[in-house]
């Protein structure tokens, strides 16, 4: 007994040595833990949390803020969440407590240039990042990092996934909590809470379940403002701005939300409500940077440059850092013609070294050449140039690319401008900018100025002819840019000067867009000269030297278009015909035909002619409406009927991928009106409910959330009804996904109801086809959610039985048919958590992680 007491004596002196001799970066690793989130919505999301007591673990609202179940996962141990114990909204924190006892983190305070190291699981996998106190907002201690060896190392301390995880010392103790998706003013910087504000959360006695904490005012904000931050980026402003406005009314000190508010005003164009809401983000956080920034970004564009100036001066003062408060605040002081002010504002910015360099080279090059230091402006020119050639290099996204095509076009007409007004001008080196800046991107309509430059360096050096061609191609871009803003008369007089130019009447491209503004504009007169036109396009069309850029069956086509409108429906049908025989499967001209033909009361031919018009076009909705209306006029109502439906459906057809869900239910309402019983239209119909109904759960509407959920399942019932067998397992997979959702509104009793009717829904669907993989996900994450609900009835073996039969019926044999996508991995994280296997779990979660960065290529 002695023996074994002095054995255990030792083990302890053992295990105190050995946490004594552990690094900071070991002990961090320690308390980590990995923070596994089902939500409402079916998703399984992670985070990072961290020890701050041996029984709490501290993490982000924004990480459980929806969550149905959550386990935090440690290196060794699952720990299952008892509830909340503390939260402070608008500083983002909360406190979980857990079951079992982990290993707390010392707290500090954090000091401006201490180097930090953050732990946490970005992209699922355990990471550990280093960096710097960049700065410290005094109100509420947030702090502000870059990376380590910022300013030439620009890479971001904290990416999503690491929401929640330790900001710690040289020392291990913890001086933040890390913020995702904060509003920064450069992309290159993170934020943190600085972990004094953990203090008065510690101090509460008390444990409120999650699911009656996620139903107060302020955590529902967090919900709200989350579901209006993705139709932000979707540019859907109208109801983003309704998003914020109810996130807004449930709690009104979240500083982020006024001002993602303010973004989606302004992008919408209320520039004074947009500042409105940064003000109000300002009384709230005196000393926020970010929000005096993004309230001068908004006073810039509603043209109060000063008031812009003032503010980015605020931001500097706080953040003095703030390469693009130095870039808006140059922009805004050119425009009050303050050159000398804006040239020292982009070498400021310069100085720091940001991602885009370029664009502070190109502006201040422009800024010098309005002073008139045009060898400075050269300089700056080039520079950029380079810039931009070697960041286009390195860029894989396509868009992005794209984007700095035309920032690359700017500069070479900028360096162009400048060695034309030099002292002794350099026109064949302006000449060779112009090109060069036409050639990146001939498309582009604002390139007018770029071929009038060229005109005039042209003509400096005698080229008279090849002057006056490119004044001539000046005019037609012009013509075109306002023939697209549908400003006919503005395009008309501007492709009057190109037409004059004996040099361009060879050409037809401008009597191609001469003879669309007159038709378009549609006044009398009008579609005679638009004839006219595109007679003329057809008479020298041949005859062009250079390659043509228009096809001869869209001219024809237009000309009938013209013909049809002035009445001449003999002739437009020539035309057609004609637009026909040149391209055969011209669904366009079939269409147009058949309208004309319509028109002439030649009924069948019209339908003969609009049939050909869906034959190449299946999805042509208006096609369908004409040929019923013809089939109406030969007393064929019943073919008639079918038309009219088929117009309808791909109406609701498209409205439903364009995210218009109301508007798509409405099509297949009329659809179903005239033809009822038909699965296909059933089956899309419930799809655009549940979605319509996901939008109503976004912002708190349950009852109607309820009643759309319920028809999209009588609509999936009505699918499964009349819908032929190779359709059933769609069926049946979309009323288990439906059913889910609804369960994930409904009280206890409700939700496992909805959920085990699911599952039934989900194994009929695979039983019917084997290889429909993201079902076998579906009916996991359904799976582990209801051992969830169950366990939290006691009912620990059923709980347990859902768990193991998510594991090994679904998430491994959605990896068996899919073995390299991550979504799959984070299910079978989520199932091995809900089993206590955390080993498992985390290597579960690193391979997805593997996945993504394979498949993002970073």
């Amino acid at each position: 007994m002695a023996y074994s007491r002095k054995f255990l004596l030792v083990l302890i002196i053992l295990g105190l040595l050995c946490s004594c001799t552990q690094t900071p970066q070991q002990r961090a690793k320690d308390a980590t833990v990995l923070i596994i989130v089902g939500n409402a919505d079916g998703n399984i999301s992670y985070g990072s949390g961290f020890f701050v007591e041996s029984d709490k673990i501290a993490t982000n609202i924004h990480v459980v803020d929806s969550a149905k179940i959550v386990f935090a996962v440690g290196r060794k141990k699952v720990y299952n969440i008892e509830g909340v114990t503390g939260h402070a909204p608008e500083h983002d924190l909360v406190i979980l407590k857990v079951s079992g006892k982990g290993k707390p983190l010392e707290l500090g305070e954090g000091k401006i240039d201490d180097p930090i190291f953050v732990t946490g699981y970005p992209g699922g996998g355990y990471d550990v990042t280093k960096g710097t106190v960049h700065g410290i907002r005094e109100s509420d201690r947030e702090l502000r990092l870059v990376a380590k060896g910022f300013p030439k190392n620009r890479d971001a301390v904290l990416v999503p996934g690491n929401s929640g995880g330790p900001v710690l010392n040289s020392e291990g103790q913890v001086i933040g909590i890390a913020v995702g998706g904060k509003i920064s003013l450069d992309k290159d910087l993170s934020w943190a809470i600085a972990s004094s504000m953990l203090n008065t959360l510690l101090d509460s006695p008390d444990t409120e379940s999650l699911s009656e904490w996620q139903k107060t005012d302020s955590v529902l904000a967090y919900v709200y403002s989350a579901w209006s931050a993705k139709k932000l980026k979707s540019e859907d402003y109208e109801e983003a701005i309704k998003g914020f406005d109810k996130a807004i009314e449930g709690y009104q000190g979240y500083a982020k939300v006024y001002q993602e508010r303010g973004h989606a005003k302004s992008d919408y164009g209320f520039y004074q409500e947009a500042i409105q809401d940064y003000t109000e983000a300002i009384e709230l956080i005196p000393d926020d940077a970010v929000a005096y920034y993004n309230r001068g970004n908004a006073k810039q564009k509603n043209e109060d440059y000063i008031g812009a100036i003032q503010d980015y001066n605020k931001a500097l003062k706080l953040n003095p850092y703030s390469t693009s408060s130095y870039l808006n605040r140059g922009v805004a002081k050119g425009k009050l013609l303050n050159y000398a002010g804006e040239i020292q504002d982009y070498t400021e910015g310069i100085k720091q070294k940001p991602k885009n360099l370029w664009s502070y080279y190109y502006n201040r090059g422009n800024a010098k050449r309005q002073s008139k230091d045009y060898d400075g402006a050269i300089e700056d020119d080039t520079e950029a140039i380079r810039l931009i050639e070697e960041a286009i290099r390195l860029i894989e996204d396509d868009t992005e690319a794209i984007r700095l095509k035309d920032d690359f076009a700017a500069a070479y007409l900028n360096r162009g401008l400048a060695k034309v007004r030099m002292s002794e001008p350099d026109y064949e080196g302006a000449i060779e900018d112009y090109t060069n800046a036409i050639n990146l991107n001939p498309d582009n309509v604002t390139l007018r100025n770029t071929y009038l430059k060229r005109s005039d360096a042209k003509k400096s050096l005698g080229q008279d002819e090849n002057a006056n061609l490119d004044y001539a191609k000046a005019y037609y871009y012009w013509g075109n840019a306002y023939l697209n803003n549908r400003n006919y008369q503005a395009a008309i007089e501007k492709l009057d000067v190109t037409i004059d130019d004996k040099l361009v009447q060879n050409r037809p491209e401008p009597y191609n867009s001469r003879g669309d503004a007159y038709r378009l504009r549609g006044e009398k007169g009008d579609y005679q000269k638009a004839i006219e036109n595109y007679d003329k396009v057809i008479d020298v069309y041949d005859a062009a030297v250079e390659p043509v850029y228009i096809e001869m069956h869209v001219i024809y086509n237009a000309r009938g278009l013209a013909n049809a409108a002035d009445g001449n429906y003999d002739e437009a049908i020539k035309d057609y015909t004609k637009a026909i025989e040149l391209k055969l499967d011209y669904a366009e001209a079939h269409y147009d035909q058949g309208v004309a033909q319509h028109h002439l009361s030649k009924y069948q031919e019209a339908v003969d002619d609009l049939s050909k018009a869906i034959k190449f076009k299946d999805d042509y909705a208006n096609a369908y409406e004409a040929r019923g209306v013809a089939k109406e006029a030969l007393e064929e109502a019943a073919d008639a009927k079918e038309d009219f439906a088929m117009a309808d459906y791909l109406r609701g057809k498209e409205a439903y991928e364009g995210g218009r869900y109301l508007e798509a239910i409405k099509n297949f309402d009329t659809y179903l009106e005239l033809i009822p019983n038909i699965a296909p239209v059933h089956y899309t119909r419930g799809k655009a409910k549940t979605e319509h109904g996901k939008s109503k759960v976004a912002l708190g509407d349950l009852e109607n959330a309820l009643k759309l959920y319920q028809a999209a399942i009588e609509d999936c019932d009505k699918s499964i009804e009349f819908g032929s067998a190779n359709k059933l397992a769609d069926y049946y997979s979309h009323r288990g996904q439906t059913k889910f959702l609804r369960g994930a509104i409904r009280d206890h009793k409700g939700m496992i109801e909805d959920y085990e009717s699911a599952i039934e829904d989900f194994t009929e669907a695979i039983e019917r086809k084997l290889d429909l993989v993201d079902t076998y996900y579906l009916r996991g994450r359904t799976r582990c959610l209801l051992g969830y609900v169950k366990a939290n009835y006691r009912q620990s073996k059923e709980a347990r039985r859902q768990y193991n039969l998510a594991l090994e019926e679904d998430f491994k044999e959605a990896i068996k048919l899919d073995d390299d996508n991550a979504k799959y991995y984070g299910g079978l994280g989520l199932a091995n958590a809900a089993l206590g296997k955390a080993k498992a779990t985390i290597d579960a979660f690193e391979k997805a992680k593997q996945l993504e960065e394979t498949k993002s290529g970073n």
